[in-house]
């Protein structure tokens, strides 16, 4: 038994390799898209946290200027001096700071000045020595450091600057209130107004409620935010770029697409892997229906052959004396030359076919006396006892046509009926269509499957099947007759009539379209 070697090669090696590779190329790029993608989001990450860095330095650095200014002014030998020598000067040292308080260690308060009214001073003292003051842990400071408290109380955010300092061996502290709302209206503003144009910013709260600026909850993660490291540190800073939600959509889709791409690559290689195995299996399919092709046409020569030797060889040794033996004899011989030479006909057409050398003689003509023709020509080699009869529906019209295709065609649908009807009557039956003649031949055999009503027309192919064992054939009668209907305008078919056999039809189209009365419409 061969083993097809190339088959398995390809079912057992190639192809699980050439999954495994599109697996992995899949993978690989996708990942690849990937890493793209976070590589563009951390480019504009790191350049908004840059900016986000500087502008939060820049706020700190603001405050921390303004207290060492305020403080400067503020000497505990003299205590009342700064309340005269800083209103002139807060406009240019610091804008933002609204109160300036000065307390022993006790925390009673030794001066204070605000850039407000009487009744606002008063709240504001009050407000520092009932609920600010518990809050700075005033004894646990060290000497000399700045420090800062950033708290809500009743409802308003206060950022509180103070540092503990030494007098005549006593504890003195200076304490500055900034002005929150000022840093709001007017430092907030002015500090992105050079990147309004390409970045959209806002300051949130420890509750992530808004302080200032617009909403960027749709910026997804392209949000960057950092918060103030000592002073307002109950705030946070927040920036991502106005194309936000357009980059965060973008990288939706630019995902799905990538995806998409890669399994439509992955589906393609696996269409051309199945497009590989289909034609693989369809060679191999092909590769045997032509060994029984050569097998069968080996076995039709050989039959024929054989029968015209022996009876040749008997008239030739003069053995047969009976002159109605020798009659039968020369009519057996005739009858086997004729298959053989139809035999051999099939196999030249279908060769020329193959090579798509096919040509048509076409002419214009009658197709009743065509089929008249091809029926009292197969008539006489019917076997005794079968019957062969011809009906024409509705005039025919004249078509163009090559008469000796269509000899050929019919010659193969009778003989196809006659091997396998097994002598039931065959009817021959010309039609008038529309457009179309139609020419059909029928058996009263077995008839064909339905499954295989298409089938019957492929090359090589014979039906397998009861009824049909032991019949001679070559696979190639039926394929001529769809290529010649199919070279005059028609096509072939087969179908399973009532009252069983099978009828095997094919059309000619008509030279023009001829009116007809309803009969002829019918059929």
């Amino acid at each position: 038994m061969r083993v097809d070697w190339s088959g398995r090669f390809i079912y057992l090696v190639l192809v699980p390799a050439v999954l495994v590779a599109a697996g992995v190329l899949g993978y690989y790029s996708l990942e690849a898209a990937r890493n793209l993608t976070r590589i563009s989001e951390q480019s504009v990450l790191s350049t908004t946290l840059l900016l986000v860095d500087e502008k939060v330095d820049r706020i700190e650095q603001m405050v921390i200027h303004e207290d060492e200014a305020v403080f400067q002014l503020m000497d505990p030998a003299q205590p009342e001096a700064f309340e005269e020598a800083w209103p002139p000067l807060a406009e240019r040292l610091s804008p933002s700071v609204r109160a300036l308080v000065m307390l022993d260690d006790g925390g009673n308060v030794i001066a204070d000045r605000c850039r407000c009214t009487d009744e606002e001073r008063e709240d504001f003292v009050k407000t520092l020595t009932e609920q600010i003051l518990p809050d700075l842990a005033l004894h646990e400071a060290p000497i000399g450091q700045l420090r800062h408290l950033h708290r809500t109380y009743g409802e308003l955010s206060y950022l509180v600057s103070y540092r503990a300092v030494r007098h005549d061996g006593r504890r003195v502290y200076m304490v500055a209130h900034h002005d929150t709302g000022y840093v709001v209206r007017t430092v907030f503003p002015d500090i992105f107004v050079n990147e309004e144009r390409e970045r959209r910013w806002n300051v949130v709260d420890e509750e992530n409620h808004l302080v200032y600026g617009p909403s960027l909850a749709r910026a997804g993660d392209y949000l960057v935010g950092r918060t103030f490291p000592t002073t307002f540190y109950g705030w946070r800073i927040q920036v991502a770029p106005k194309a936000a939600p357009a980059l965060r959509a973008g990288t939706e889709t630019r995902q799905y697409t990538e995806a998409a791409l890669i399994a439509l690559s992955l589906l393609v290689m696996l269409l051309g892997v199945g497009a590989l195995l289909y034609g693989a299996a369809k060679e191999s399919r092909l590769n045997a229906l032509r060994s029984e092709f050569i097998a069968n046409v080996s076995h039709e020569l050989k039959t024929p052959l054989s029968v015209v030797r022996m009876f040749s060889e008997m008239l030739l040794t003069e053995r047969v004396r009976d002159d109605k033996k020798k009659r039968q004899y020369l009519e057996t011989i005739l009858r086997e030359s004729e298959r053989l030479s139809a035999l051999i006909e099939n196999v030249l057409d279908f060769s020329a076919i193959e090579r798509g050398k096919e040509a048509y003689d076409f002419r214009e003509g009658d197709l009743t006396d065509v089929v008249a023709r091809a029926v009292d020509t197969y008539r006489s080699r019917l076997e005794a006892g079968s019957t062969i009869k011809l009906e024409t529906i509705g005039v025919i019209p004249p078509a163009r046509f090559d008469e000796q295709a269509l000899l050929l065609a019919l010659l193969n649908l009778i003989d196809n009926a006659a091997k396998y009807g097994g002598g039931t009557p065959i009817d021959v039956t010309i039609e008038r269509g529309r457009r179309h003649v139609y020419l059909r031949v029928r058996d009263h055999g077995p008839g064909i499957p339905h499954e295989h009503h298409r089938r019957v027309f492929e090359r090589f192919f014979r039906v397998r099947s009861k009824g049909h064992d032991g019949v001679r054939g070559s696979g190639i009668g039926l394929a001529l007759v769809k290529r010649i209907a199919e070279a005059h305008g028609g096509r072939a078919w087969a179908e399973s009539p009532e009252g069983g056999g099978a009828q095997v039809s094919f059309s000619v189209r008509c030279l023009a379209d001829v009116p007809q009365g309803p009969a002829q419409q019918a059929a």
